[in-house]
C-alpha cells in the first residue's frame, strides 16, 4: 500500500514528489523546501540540518524520506515504529538515480522512469557536449565572501565534470582577507556567486567592487555570474537547469 503521509527532509525529495504528483501527500517538509510554492504552505519541522525530531513524529507520518546526511535520525525514527527511506546523491548530477529512488519508495516507478529517462537524455547531451571542448576554463565558485568551492566538495566536481578548473581547490587560507588575495593570485576566467546559501552579503556586488576581484580576467571580460544555489544543489528535477546555466557561464562559445 502506498503511503498517504510522507515526511520530506531535503528540498530534492520535496520538489521530485511534487513533480512524480504526490505533493498532496505530504504532511510535512523542511523550511528550506520552497519550490513548487505549495511547498510553502506545508507544516515545516525545522531545518535540513536542524529537523525536530518531536516535531516530526507529531505530524504522524507513515513515511519518512531522508538522505545519508540523516541517518542518526532515521535510526531513532525506525526505533519507534516509523517506516523510512533513504535517498542517496551527492550532486545534481545524481538526479536521476535519486528520482528513482523517491519513485520507488512512493510507488511512483512508472512516472519516475519517465521522467528520469528525459532528463538523463538531456544532461547526456549537455555533457557530451562539455568533453568534446579543448580548453578548460578556470573558474571560482563563491557561495560566502570566504566560502569557496573546496578540492573534495561537491561543487568542485561538478565544475571539472562540466570542463572547468575549479580555483578553490587551491585555496589554503580560511581567512576572509587572505582567500580574497589568493582567488585574485589564482586569476580565475569566471567567477560564479551563489545566491541563497544564506550568504552574509549580496554576493554579485561584493565582488564586482572588491579591489582584488578587480585584477581577475573574469572581472575584466566582464564573466562574473550569480545562480540560486538551489538549482546546482539540489538532485531533483530541477537539476537540468542548473546544469545549463553553469554549463552556459564556463563556456558560452558552446551553449
Amino acid at each position: 500500500m502506498s503511503a498517504q503521509r510522507i515526511l520530506s527532509l531535503a528540498p530534492s525529495i520535496t520538489e521530485t514528489i511534487f513533480v512524480l504528483g504526490c505533493g498532496d501527500k505530504l504532511v510535512g517538509v523542511t523550511e528550506f523546501c520552497n519550490w513548487p510554492p505549495e511547498a510553502k504552505l506545508i507544516d515545516k519541522i525545522g531545518g535540513f540540518s536542524t529537523p525536530d525530531i518531536k516535531r516530526i513524529i507529531s505530524l504522524n507520518p507513515d513515511l519518512v524520506l531522508a538522505t545519508d546526511f540523516h541517518l542518526k535520525i532515521i535510526n531513532y525514527l525506525k526505533e519507534r515504529g516509523i517506516n523510512t527511506y533513504v535517498i542517496e546523491a551527492k550532486t545534481i548530477l545524481d538526479a536521476p538515480q535519486s528520482i528513482i529512488q523517491v519513485g520507488k519508495a512512493i510507488n511512483c516507478k512508472d512516472k519516475a522512469n519517465k521522467l528520469v529517462k528525459e532528463l538523463k537524455n538531456e544532461m547526456d547531451t549537455l555533457l557530451e557536449k562539455t568533453k568534446k571542448i579543448p580548453k578548460k576554463v578556470r573558474v571560482c565558485y563563491l557561495c560566502d565572501i570566504f566560502c569557496v568551492a573546496w578540492r573534495s566538495c561537491a561543487m568542485s566536481k561538478l565544475i571539472e565534470t562540466l570542463g572547468g578548473i575549479n580555483i578553490g581547490r587551491n585555496i589554503k587560507s580560511n581567512q576572509q582577507e587572505s582567500v580574497l588575495k589568493e582567488i585574485a593570485e589564482e586569476n580565475p576566467e569566471v567567477i560564479i556567486t551563489a545566491k541563497g546559501h544564506r550568504e552574509s552579503v549580496d554576493l554579485l556586488s561584493f565582488v564586482k567592487e572588491t579591489p582584488y576581484f578587480k585584477k581577475t580576467r573574469a572581472y575584466k571580460n566582464n564573466r562574473i555570474y550569480q545562480i540560486q544555489a538551489e538549482l546546482v544543489c539540489r538532485p531533483g528535477p530541477r537539476a537540468i537547469i542548473g546544469l545549463r546555466r553553469l554549463a552556459k557561464f564556463i563556456h558560452p562559445e558552446v551553449f
